[in-house]
């Protein structure tokens, strides 16, 4: 049962290193989870279309014969505009997400684990005409069974592969942010979110597997932790009460602390089985 078990992860999984030697670990989503971000989208584009259909059917009655030539042109382009730039347009400016892989938390990435762009995400959607054939994604689906990080031609072609962003929090070692102070919403002004993937990266920084020395640990949580800084809006206040000696000592690692935070206020969920 146990081997069954591990062969399932291994050929779940994509294991991504850094040349920094941090690994990024990704979940490959399968044709249940892909299909259920599909209906969403489908139904998302046919709410639209009808919505379209009904402003236009109001504007040709108004417009007679006229208005209603027009109405059958502007209902085509928006046909066309639906089936053919939806995913494209979503994919390539939210990051890799339609709302319906928002919905099933999936995303696009390359496979090497960086974003896409938008002449990726447009390439990747146009061959879905590929997929499709002979019918109802026939080719799409074969493709997918027959390669590891089950991938239709789209992805083949363009590099890229579909994964899950649900992740397990099993693997956070016990205390690791037991006497951290959170962040509060008063310190970001600007988002107060972070990525589930990249509190997932945090965990993996911090793993007791990993040996490094806190130096190099502080070394590679710099370019993180900044980033995560600007999309929070947070800047670091000066102590001005307490223990000066202790804040001066800390300043050493003020990256890897910061990150600490971030994973005590962001994933405190899944230390305490849910309850805040």
């Amino acid at each position: 049962m146990s081997q069954s078990v591990s062969r399932h992860l291994i050929d779940t999984r994509v294991v991504i290193e850094t040349p920094e030697g941090v690994d990024f670990r990704f979940r490959i989503a399968g044709p249940g989870q892909r299909l259920w971000a599909w209906s969403i989208d489908s139904l998302i584009k046919a709410g639209a279309l009808a919505i379209l259909w009904i402003l236009l059917l109001m504007l040709g009655a108004i417009g007679g014969e006229a208005g209603i030539q027009a109405m059958a042109g502007v209902a085509t382009i928006g046909v066309f505009v639906s089936n053919w730039f939806y995913g494209s347009l979503f994919e390539g400016l939210m990051n890799g997400q339609t709302p319906g892989k928002r919905a099933a938390g999936l995303r696009v990435l390359r496979t090497n684990g960086t974003p896409i762009d938008l002449l990726t995400a447009t390439g990747r959607n146009f061959l879905r005409v590929a997929d499709a054939l002979p019918l109802g994604y026939t080719v799409g689906l074969i493709t997918m069974l027959l390669t590891p990080k089950l991938q239709r031609l789209g992805d083949l072609f363009f590099d890229t592969m579909v994964v899950s962003e649900q992740r397990s929090p099993t693997g956070r070692a016990a205390g690791l942010t037991k006497n951290i102070e959170p962040l509060a919403r008063s310190e970001c002004p600007r988002k107060f979110s972070v990525p589930e993937r990249t509190l997932a990266t945090i965990e993996r920084l911090f793993d007791p597997e990993r040996i490094m020395s806190e130096g190099r640990r502080e070394e590679i949580a710099r370019p993180l932790s900044e980033a995560l800084r600007s999309r929070l809006g947070w800047s670091e206040p000066w102590k001005t009460e307490g223990n000066q000696y202790e804040f001066f000592q800390q300043q050493g690692y003020r990256h890897t602390q910061f990150l600490l935070r971030v994973l005590k206020t962001f994933a405190v969920e899944a230390e305490t089985g849910g309850q805040r």
